[in-house]
């Protein structure tokens, strides 16, 4: 991926130096979103395993209820746990309710 990301800088253009940094920051932010894509469905595997998760719709007191039929809700709420647990120190609306959930 890396050697593809170079060869389209050098297109445009840029000398040598510019294209190793530009291209060291998209393979890092490449990286981040992996990094947070995967961590958004564990956390979604986790909560469809356990009782009284994040995920579930009423009682256990699960705090907002998000419709599991929908799954790109499921998925944006994932991720955005993942972006809150990732650069804040508190949590607002989404969090663990499970000591599996916990640990993620």
């Amino acid at each position: 991926m890396s050697d593809v990301i170079r060869i389209l800088l050098n297109r445009f253009g840029l000398d040598k130096g510019s294209v190793e940094k530009a291209s060291h920051i998209i393979n890092l932010v490449i990286y981040l979103f992996s990094a947070i894509h995967i961590i958004g469905c564990a956390w979604i595997n986790i909560a469809m395993v356990v009782e009284c998760s994040w995920l579930d719709e009423g009682g256990c007191d699960a705090g907002i209820p998000v419709n599991r039929e929908v799954v790109s809700d499921v998925y944006i709420t994932s991720i955005y746990w993942v972006i809150t647990t990732l650069t804040t120190v508190g949590y607002g609306d989404y969090k663990g309710y499970t000591p599996q959930e916990y640990l993620l």
